[in-house]
């Protein structure tokens, strides 16, 4: 029932779902159809499912209908602007009752800041309607003279959260709608001291404002960060895996250490191998980080890495760095031995000549 209806639900086929909801209606009230329906602004769907007694609020993943009509994909960009249809049903679902004020996505927000975060200036002017406009809405909006008004009635804002979760800074930091004055919103919050290195978590993952920076392909204010001390090295990550490399170059100009880098609690170069990115890897080698940092949890280098991954072109790139062939993981394997485990032949032998 499960697969049928979802599967029904992105034909766009409205005969399809109602039969699957006829079939079974009770399971079809689970939140997570009409968070999809939501997902691709799907207003008869919506409406149907809707009738049949599922909530608009209802929650599965911590997404709604409203942030997966806002937000498509998680922590991604709009894809141009909100097409009438989609306005249509952010509109339908207001009036009907879902709630604006809802924190929803990941990190978990508002929807006023979640349309920030894509950069629809349709939806923020849709949502102005009946969203809260605080110190925080404001930030993400670039809404200065809110923001000002807000840290003389209160200075402490500065390290507030909204609902606990995101800072003020943070929102100015993730938005990217076209125009909004977030930069100064940004400059006006650290000279209130706002705590550039301040976390929030995401899937798991600790976030700080350099993160939303890069995320939201925002230069001017990753580097505003760095210059008021954000860590240099720690901005590698979040700079080569969610932006671009002129935000690692300015990452390095501020005195960011490849060697002191990580992500997912792996040296940042491993981790880059692990999951194939070769342009960074090869970017990251070509300044000088060193393949033979060992992970804390097995003990891999950056050779065993790529001895794992089975791509010649990284291997070749780590041993021209000088990868150690002969540096043990917690379980006394070497990369070749690695290699040979994985099934890895074709790099076998680029492994035992570069041995010898």
């Amino acid at each position: 029932m499960a697969d049928e209806l979802i599967e029904a639900i992105r034909s766009g086929k409205l005969a399809a779902v109602r039969a699957a909801v006829k079939a079974n209606p009770e399971a079809a009230r689970h939140p997570k159809y009409m968070g999809a329906a939501g997902r691709l602004g799907s207003l008869p769907v919506i409406q149907l499912l809707h009738r049949n007694g599922s909530g608009l609020n209802a929650s599965y993943k911590n997404y709604c209908a409203l942030s997966n009509l806002i937000q498509e994909n998680p922590h991604a960009a709009a894809d141009g602007k909100a097409g009438p249809e989609r306005l249509a049903c952010l509109t339908w679902l207001l009036e009907q009752g879902a709630d604006p004020e809802q924190l929803s996505a990941w990190p978990p927000a508002r929807a006023i800041i979640i349309a920030a975060f894509v950069g629809q200036p349709e939806y923020v002017k849709a949502l102005r309607k009946g969203a809260r406009i605080d110190g925080f809405a404001a930030a993400a909006l670039g809404d200065i003279k809110l923001v000002e008004k807000t840290l003389c009635a209160d200075p402490d804002f500065v390290r507030a959260r909204d609902h606990g979760v995101l800072t003020a800074l943070q929102c100015a930091a993730g938005s990217r709608l076209p125009g909004a004055k977030t930069l100064a919103v940004a400059a006006l919050l650290l000279d209130a001291g706002a705590d550039v290195a301040a976390e929030t978590q995401s899937w798991g993952h600790p976030v700080d404002a350099i993160y939303f920076a890069a995320s939201s392909k925002n230069l001017p204010m990753f580097e505003l960060f760095l210059k008021r001390g954000a860590n240099a090295s720690s901005a590698l990550g979040p700079a080569l895996w969610n932006a671009t490399l002129d935000f690692a170059a300015i990452a390095i100009e501020h005195g960011g250490d490849p060697d002191r880098a990580a992500h997912e609690k792996k040296p940042l170069l491993n981790n880059l191998i692990c999951w194939g990115q070769i342009p960074q890897t090869m970017w990251l080698l070509a300044h000088n980080a060193s393949p033979n940092i060992a992970d804390v949890e097995n003990g891999w280098t950056a050779v065993h890495q790529a001895a794992s991954r089975g791509n010649a072109s990284i291997m070749r790139a780590v041993l021209d760095a000088g990868g150690d062939l002969g540096r043990r993981d917690k379980q006394g394997r070497t990369p070749i031995d690695v290699a040979r485990l994985m099934g890895r032949d074709k790099l076998l032998a680029l492994m035992s000549a570069a041995a010898h």
